[in-house]
C-alpha cells in the first residue's frame, strides 16, 4: 500500500521573474510549466513542453530554470512530497516506510494527462487557503488522487507495456502467435539475449514473468472463444497454444478463478463493470454498473443514459468494485500495461479484454454482442444507425457544395492539431455514416495508411477543408472560436480559403463507440445544417 504527503506547493516563477530563476526546494520534487521551459544543471539540460512535467528524486548541482522562448516566464508550479509504503502492518498500528522505487526515474519528462489539470488548480486551492499541513488531512488526499493521475495511469494511451524496442518486439510476436510453442529460450534468441538476461528484462519492462505474460494472453483468446463460440474445450486448448483440454482447464481456473464452464455461464451477464466501450454497452441494452470518473468525464452525451452508474475514482480502486459484486468486467486490452491491478479484478469478477481503437466501430459492437450473448440487439442497433446514417446524409446535402470536403481535427496538449484516422474522435462518423470526402493531404497522409497525424497550427492550410470539425478542450466554443479568429492562420483558413468551422468539445468526443456514435452523429448534422 502506497501513501502520499505533501511537503510543499509553490510558484517556482511567474511573468516578471528574472531567468535564469534558481531552483530550490525539497524532494522529491514535481514541476508543471504553462509554457516551454529549460531546467539547466551542472551535468545536464532538460527541455520540458507544455502539457508536460518532470518528476525530480534528488537536487543537482547549480539547477536553473529558464523560459524556452524570449517572452519570458509564465506560471511554473512545484510540487514536493514523500512516498510511503506499508511496511509492516500490526494490531493497533501500521508501519510505514519512506518508498520512491514505484516512481518514474529521476529526470522522466511525462505528459500532463487532461483531468489533472483540475486535479492541480484543486490542490493548489487548498493548499492556498491552509495555514498548518499538519493539519489538513484532506490536501494529502487530494496529492494522492493526483499523484495517481499523472503517475498510475500515465501509459493508458500506449500500446506496448515497455520502451524497450527488443521487449515490444517480443509482446507484438507473442500476441500474434500464441497458439504456437513460445518458449523463453526461443523468444530469447529471437531478441538476442540469453535466457537469463530476458527474463528478467521483460520482467521488469512489463511488470509480468515471460510465462505469466504468455498465459494471460492465452487465457484471454480463451475466454473470447467460450463465450463467442461452441467450440469444445479440447479445441479451443489447440487454438490457443495449450497442449489439451485439461491443462487449459487447470490453467484458467488458476488464473480466472473460475472453471471454463463456469466463466462460459456467464455470457448473458447484466452486472458488468466497463471501464471502456460503455456506448457500446448502451448500444446493446446493457447498463454498466460502473465506470471511471475519466471516462465518464469524457462521455458527456451518454450522462443521460447512465442515470444509476457508479462513478469510481480510478480503475485501481478495488475494493469499491468488489462491493458491486459484478459478474464480468470489460476492459481494453492496454490493461495488460497494468498487471497488478488486472490480478487484483480477476479475484473479482473475470476480466474480459478487448482490442480498443483498433476495430470498426460497428464490429465493435457486434463482438460485444456476440461475447455477450446479444448478437440480436447489436444487428438491430447496427441496423439502426445505418438508417440515421441514410437520412443524416439526405438533411446535409442542400448544405455541402459540388466536391465539398471535410475534416475533423483535434487541438491537442502540445498545440499541435491531431488529424484521427477512423479509429477515433469521430473520423468514423465523418466518413464513413455521413460518407464525405476528405481534402487529398488527409485521404493521402491519414486515412490510406491508416494512421493519425499531428500537425502545426500554420500548417493547417495544407489539410484545410471546406468543412473543418475542430475538436477543443473548453465548453465554451464561441469564445475559443473568437480566440481562434484573432490568428492569421484562422483568418486564412475562413476568409482566403472560405473553410467553414464546426467546434466540437472534446468532452463530448473523446470516446466514439457504439451509442456516442449516434448522438455524435446528431450533433455533427446540426452544426452542418446550423441548427443550436
Amino acid at each position: 500500500m502506497l501513501t502520499y504527503e505533501l511537503l510543499d506547493l509553490k510558484l517556482l516563477a511567474d511573468e516578471g521573474t528574472l531567468s535564469p530563476a534558481t531552483l530550490t526546494g525539497l524532494f522529491p520534487m514535481i514541476i508543471i510549466p504553462t509554457q516551454p521551459i529549460v531546467i539547466r544543471t551542472e551535468q545536464r539540460t532538460c527541455r520540458i513542453g507544455k502539457g508536460q512535467f518532470v518528476l525530480l528524486l534528488y537536487p543537482e548541482k547549480d539547477s536553473r530554470i529558464v523560459p524556452s522562448t524570449s517572452e519570458g516566464f509564465m506560471p511554473v508550479y512545484s510540487i514536493s512530497f514523500n512516498s510511503y509504503r506499508l511496511a509492516k502492518r500490526e494490531k493497533e498500528a501500521l508501519l510505514y516506510v519512506i518508498d520512491t522505487a514505484h516512481l518514474p526515474a529521476h529526470g522522466q519528462v511525462m505528459e500532463f494527462p487532461r483531468y489533472a489539470e483540475g486535479l492541480l488548480k484543486n490542490l493548489i486551492g487548498q493548499f492556498s487557503q491552509t495555514q498548518k499541513l499538519n493539519a489538513a488531512p484532506k490536501l494529502h488526499l487530494l496529492l494522492h488522487e493526483f499523484l495517481d493521475t499523472i503517475f498510475e495511469r500515465k501509459s493508458i494511451d500506449n500500446s506496448f507495456v515497455t520502451n524497450d524496442q527488443a521487449i515490444q518486439q517480443a509482446v507484438t510476436y507473442i500476441k500474434q502467435h500464441f497458439e504456437a510453442p513460445l518458449t523463453r529460450s526461443f523468444m530469447a534468441n529471437m531478441t538476442g539475449f540469453n535466457e537469463s538476461y530476458f527474463s528478467s528484462l521483460f520482467k521488469k519492462e512489463t511488470g509480468w514473468s515471460f510465462a505469466e505474460y504468455v498465459n494471460q494472453i492465452r487465457i484471454d483468446q480463451a475466454k473470447l472463444m467460450l463465450l463467442g463460440t461452441n467450440d469444445k474445450l479440447q479445441d479451443i486448448a489447440l487454438k490457443t497454444g495449450f497442449a489439451d483440454g485439461s491443462y487449459l482447464g487447470k490453467t484458467f481456473t488458476k488464473y480466472v478463478h473460475l472453471s471454463p464452464s463456469s466463466f462460459r455461464k456467464r455470457k448473458q451477464s447484466n452486472r458488468i463493470v466497463s471501464i471502456q466501450f460503455l456506448g457500446a454497452l448502451l448500444a446493446l441494452g446493457i447498463q454498466p454498473l460502473a465506470t471511471t470518473r475519466e471516462l465518464l468525464q469524457s462521455s458527456q452525451l451518454l450522462h443521460r443514459r447512465l442515470p444509476n452508474i457508479v462513478e469510481i475514482e480510478s480503475f485501481d480502486q478495488i475494493e469499491v468494485i468488489h462491493q458491486l459484486a459484478p459478474e464480468l468486467i470489460v476492459a481494453p486490452t492496454y490493461f495488460y500495461n497494468y498487471p497488478e491491478v488486472m490480478k487484483a479484478l480477476e479475484q473479482i469478477a473475470p476480466v474480459l479484454t478487448i482490442p480498443w481503437g483498433q476495430l470498426d466501430k460497428l464490429e465493435e459492437v457486434r463482438l460485444l454482442g456476440t461475447l455477450l450473448g446479444r448478437t440480436q440487439e447489436a444487428e438491430d442497433w447496427i441496423a439502426q444507425l445505418q438508417q440515421s446514417a441514410i437520412e443524416a446524409r439526405k438533411v446535409i446535402t442542400p448544405f455541402l457544395q459540388s466536391g465539398s470536403t471535410a475534416g475533423i481535427f483535434e487541438l491537442s496538449h502540445d498545440n499541435l492539431w491531431l488529424i484521427p484516422y477512423l479509429s477515433v474522435r469521430s473520423a468514423y462518423t465523418l466518413y464513413q455514416l455521413l460518407g464525405l470526402r476528405a481534402p487529398q493531404a488527409i485521404q493521402q497522409e491519414v486515412l490510406q495508411p491508416g494512421k493519425h497525424l499531428k500537425v502545426k497550427e500554420q500548417d493547417l492550410p495544407l489539410y484545410a477543408a471546406n468543412h473543418m470539425f475542430l475538436i477543443v478542450p473548453t465548453d465554451d466554443t464561441e469564445s475559443f472560436r473568437t480566440k481562434l479568429m484573432q490568428r492569421s492562420v484562422w483568418q486564412q483558413l475562413v476568409y482566403e480559403q472560405g473553410c467553414q468551422l464546426h467546434l466540437l468539445k472534446l468532452n463530448e468526443f473523446w470516446f466514439d463507440d457504439g451509442l456516442s456514435l449516434e448522438i455524435q452523429l446528431d450533433v455533427m448534422v446540426k452544426l452542418f445544417t446550423n441548427q443550436s
